[in-house]
């Protein structure tokens, strides 16, 4: 058993492929966008030294545009930790939760000063769901918020995984 399902049992249970919708509002509760996502989460856990999470988020927009995000993060001091050129910060699960579903996530933009992110998600008892809300701010000032529902699709990400799927690809149209 790795570092991550020993500390982290949670974390480890994400592995997989999920799909849902996200939904954007704004400060006023006004809704500007909404997209469907399937994210691939794969735990690399074998070892005790060294342990990561990747993430391949896949959006898609009812106009037939679509989005990939990567993210790499590595174990270290009880959280899974993300440094790229987008984000920089953490994810763990919340020990204060007795029922052991909580998550949070917080970051910074590296190229954002005053940027700030931060996620919960909490998960189904049955793991096979999850509902996450981000909370967005700039400056101190909240501006936007993100309302997601997931249902889990498979544990088995490798028959959903492909090569593209580990580099960011910003949002334009599907090819035909």
């Amino acid at each position: 058993m790795g570092i991550i399902a020993t500390s982290m049992p949670l974390i480890t249970d994400t592995a997989g492929v999920w799909e849902g919708e996200y939904v954007h509002i704004d400060e006023n509760h006004q809704e500007f966008d909404r997209h469907q996502a399937r994210l691939l989460i794969r735990i690399d856990d074998e070892s005790d030294t060294e342990a990561r999470l990747r993430q391949t988020n896949i959006y898609t927009w009812s106009n037939n545009e679509h989005e990939i995000r990567y993210f790499e993060g590595n174990y270290r001091d009880d959280r899974i930790w993300f440094n790229n050129a987008l984000i920089d910060g953490w994810t763990r699960t919340i020990d204060m939760d007795p029922t052991g579903r909580t998550m949070m996530v917080a970051w910074t933009r590296p190229a954002e000063p005053g940027f700030r992110y931060y996620e919960i998600i909490i998960f189904s008892e049955d793991g096979q769901s999850r509902n996450r809300t981000w909370h967005w701010y700039r400056n101190d000032r909240l501006f936007q918020r993100t309302l997601i529902n997931e249902h889990k699709v498979s544990d088995d990400w490798r028959s959903f995984d492909e090569p593209h799927f580990y580099a960011s690809q910003p949002r334009c149209a599907i090819p035909s």
